[in-house]
């Protein structure tokens, strides 16, 4: 067991323990009634989101202290969401978004059949939707505030990093810069990391004929596509049986390993609106053929497992 060097507030755990099991039942309730599907489609990007409005009623009707505690007692509703097919070992987090107030849920998701690198971890899951829906976590929230030097590196990679608190049910309020003081961070390479929402391929342009009805809405993917480092943005589209579509793009580290695949990032997109792999009929990857990073591989190989009878369609494109 490693050594804790951090003090924590014995308040919160206190606060958090006079929280009954009803109380906390109403809550994980109408937490998971607003962010159930049926209000979460693929088009207002809302998937596993929980409404600043709705996070404050929560909050003043149960009496609690802030909404950093109510990111703590969600912590299990957000494992509702995790995927752990391997490890059977489930792990929430909850991430507040520094520009809406809202709350992002997500889980750690695993493929068997493949590569453990494919694995998400909880904090990667909620960090790779807010740079699908273009914001910042300036809180995350997540059982015990040191995540693994894995997520510590993904995490480093965000401009906004350098302000980024964890908290956890223990009473631990850490900077990133605390537990990872020394960064090997986008800095080191000339770049300012990862900015969600920022084009920064806005010259993208297919390479070939781009016969797809889909090939406009993966152009504007992958222009937003974290890629500074290769070059090589990436951008996936999903089309499901229902007719809806589910979207990823790469988000790139400077440590080139840990970075998101375009794969990954769309079936946290996936997960997070409430459907399956066996919803996925269709995939469209935008790529650069063969340069330093082609995704084709890596989306290939997840996607055959996932989803074996769904085509993949590869479109080329220079940056």
């Amino acid at each position: 067991m490693s050594i804790n060097p951090f003090a924590a507030d014995s308040a919160v755990p206190a606060r958090l323990a006079a929280v009954g099991p009803e109380v906390r039942a109403a809550i994980a309730a109408r937490t998971k009634a607003a962010i159930s599907p049926r209000n979460r489609q693929p088009a207002s990007n809302d998937g596993s989101v929980l409404a600043a409005g709705i996070a404050a009623e929560l909050v003043s009707e149960f009496g609690l202290a802030s909404v950093r505690d109510l990111m703590c007692l969600l912590l299990d509703v957000a494992k509702d969401i995790a995927r752990p097919s391997i490890s059977d070992f489930h792990v929430g987090a909850v991430g507040l978004e520094a520009e809406t107030g809202n709350l992002i849920l997500g889980g750690n998701v695993e493929f068997p059949g493949t590569r453990l690198g494919f694995t998400l971890h909880g904090e990667g899951f909620v960090f790779t939707r807010a740079m699908s829906r273009g914001t910042n976590i300036s809180v995350v929230a997540i059982g015990e505030a040191h995540p693994c030097a894995h997520c510590r590196q993904c995490l480093a990679e965000y401009a906004a990093s350098e302000k980024l608190e964890l908290i956890d049910p223990l009473g631990h309020t850490l900077t990133l810069a605390q537990l990872y003081p020394w960064p090997f961070d986008p800095n080191y390479l000339g770049e300012r990391g990862a900015v969600p929402g920022l084009e920064l391929w806005p010259a993208l342009k297919f390479d070939g004929d781009a016969a797809s009805p889909m090939a406009d809405t993966l152009l504007a993917k992958g222009r937003r596509s974290h890629s500074p480092y290769s070059k090589c943005p990436g951008a996936v589209l999903l089309r499901l049986k229902d007719g809806n579509t589910v979207s990823g793009l790469a988000v790139e580290s400077v440590a080139f390993n840990p970075t998101i695949h375009p794969i990954q990032a769309a079936m946290v997109d996936l997960l997070a609106h409430g459907y399956g792999y066996a919803d996925i009929s269709a995939a469209t990857l935008g790529t650069v053929r063969g340069g330093a990073v082609d995704y084709s591989v890596s989306t290939r190989e997840l996607l055959a497992r996932v989803a074996p009878d769904a085509p993949l369609q590869i479109l080329g494109w220079t940056p």
